[in-house]
């Protein structure tokens, strides 16, 4: 998800700045993580972090979503897990078995009729790590009127790829606040998401296609005018190192993002939302078309001259979000300088997500194994 030539814009003032007084008033909170396949490593990872949270643990309820009779899912899972059976959790904490986890919309729509007894939902996916002090952010910002929260998923830079994956990811929050501000629509990404139980209950479950679940969600919930804060507290993501992992995970978002189109005529969109999905797919098509426009077209033609436009603009669009100060702060340095050359390369691999939606081919683009489950 690059936001590619969707303008940027800066969070609000008011969600930038901490609020003094009392702390919140404390909440119960569910997190959900689904664990397709995932590594040991990556379940450890994901455990180390529910333990580090600075929130009551007999406030959280942590559950881990497995697939019924994986046991590629479900051995590493229960065995990362018995650090936190033993840590003082909500005794409801549990690795739960769905019957379906692919798409992953389908394994979250399994276990929200139980998650009621709670006061806020977070999504969270399995190699995402909140900050530690997040949730005292997040239960003020629902205290405060909140309906949907968002955390920036910030990743370890320990390579070029990991410096350019983290200003696209900082200049996409940057859209997406930017179409949310313009349209009035909800627009959210998805690996870090906080949702009350009493919205929740409101805007029914996720979609259980193709389409990335949250990202459509999120614009169907549109419809209920819900108060969304971006937090300036981030998620941390784990480090991608490798073009090649990058470029998998990249597919596999813009298959999501494609295949969200189809949605376009729900009724359950409102008008500013089919704007913001539509927006979204126009930015998909120019990010495709570029490379070959730019290698293909006749030097001195009208094409080749569009393509060069758009690439300044997106030139543009980057240095404006490098310049702001709420991201020049995170130490990405020349990962500003690469990402062009990483969205130009993106536009390429994406041609596979074009071919797999148009075959019908759901293979699994894992990024945190060894390429496709």
């Amino acid at each position: 998800m690059t936001g590619f030539l969707i303008p940027t814009a800066e969070r609000q003032a008011d969600q930038d700045t901490p609020r003094p007084g009392a702390d919140p008033t404390p909440a119960d909170i569910v997190i959900v993580v689904p664990m397709y396949r995932e590594s040991p490593q990556t379940c450890a990872r994901s455990a180390s972090g529910m333990l580090r949270l600075a929130h009551p643990r007999e406030r959280i309820t942590v559950l881990w979503l497995v697939p019924e009779g994986d046991e590629l899912s479900l051995g590493p899972a229960r065995a990362a897990f018995a650090r936190l059976a033993t840590a003082g959790f909500d005794p409801r904490s549990q690795v739960r078995t769905v019957p379906d986890m692919r798409p992953k919309g389908r394994a979250l729509n399994h276990v929200l009729p139980d998650l009621n007894g709670h006061d806020i939902v977070l999504f969270l996916d399995a190699d995402v790590m909140p900050g530690p002090t997040q949730l005292t952010d997040v239960v003020r910002a629902f205290d405060e009127g909140a309906d949907l929260v968002e955390a920036f998923e910030f990743h370890e830079a320990r390579t070029w790829v990991g410096r350019a994956i983290a200003a696209e990811n900082a200049a996409h929050i940057a859209s997406m606040m930017f179409l949310q501000q313009r349209l009035g629509t909800p627009f959210l990404q998805g690996s870090s998401v906080y949702v009350s139980t009493a919205f929740l209950a409101k805007t029914g479950g996720f979609i259980d296609d193709e389409a990335e679940e949250c990202f459509v969600w999120s614009m169907f919930a549109g419809r209920h005018d819900p108060q969304v804060r971006f937090l300036a507290n981030f998620s941390y993501g784990a480090p991608i190192d490798e073009l090649t992992t990058a470029l998998r995970q990249r597919v596999r978002w813009l298959r999501g993002q494609l295949a969200a189109l189809k949605h376009l005529p729900s009724p359950r969109l409102t008008p500013a939302g089919r704007l913001a999905l539509a927006a979204t797919g126009a930015s998909i098509v120019a990010q495709l078309t570029l490379p070959p426009a730019l290698l293909l077209a006749r030097r001195g033609s009208r094409t080749r001259r569009i393509a060069l436009a758009a690439l300044a603009l997106e030139a543009v669009r980057i240095a404006r979000t490098a310049a702001s100060p709420q991201w020049r702060h995170l130490g990405i340095k020349d990962g500003w300088w690469t990402l062009l050359a990483f969205e130009l390369v993106q536009g390429v691999a994406g041609w596979r997500a074009v071919f797999e939606l148009a075959t019908d081919d759901k293979v699994w683009h894992s990024v945190r194994g060894d390429g496709h489950v």
